[in-house]
């Protein structure tokens, strides 16, 4: 269990680390919500893709601070990609 932990911590910082996990359970939780319904529920959709934007915001923030330049670019590109996709769910939903 020792060297799991040090494999997921390893050249990290731990705070982004564990908020990341934290943000782990409500996507396994809406996700459930999300596919074992018959219909399609939008509200779901949007709120699992907010979370997923903020995983990703998340994940850029850190890599800067770790001087990986390529994949935060990458990751906030993701992040604004997901916000994207949650406002359409969202106006899916209103109408």
């Amino acid at each position: 269990m020792k060297t799991f932990l040090n494999k997921i911590f390893e050249r990290r910082i731990k705070v982004f680390v564990i908020i990341q996990i934290i943000f782990l359970i409500p996507i396994i939780i809406i996700s459930i919500f999300t596919f074992t319904s018959k219909s399609v529920n939008f509200f779901y959709n949007g709120m699992l893709q907010i979370i997923l934007a903020g995983f990703w915001f998340l994940m850029g923030i850190e890599n800067i601070l770790l001087k990986k330049r390529g994949f935060s670019i990458v990751s906030f590109v993701l992040a604004v990609m997901f916000v994207l996709i949650a406002i359409q769910s969202f106006n899916l939903l209103m109408k």
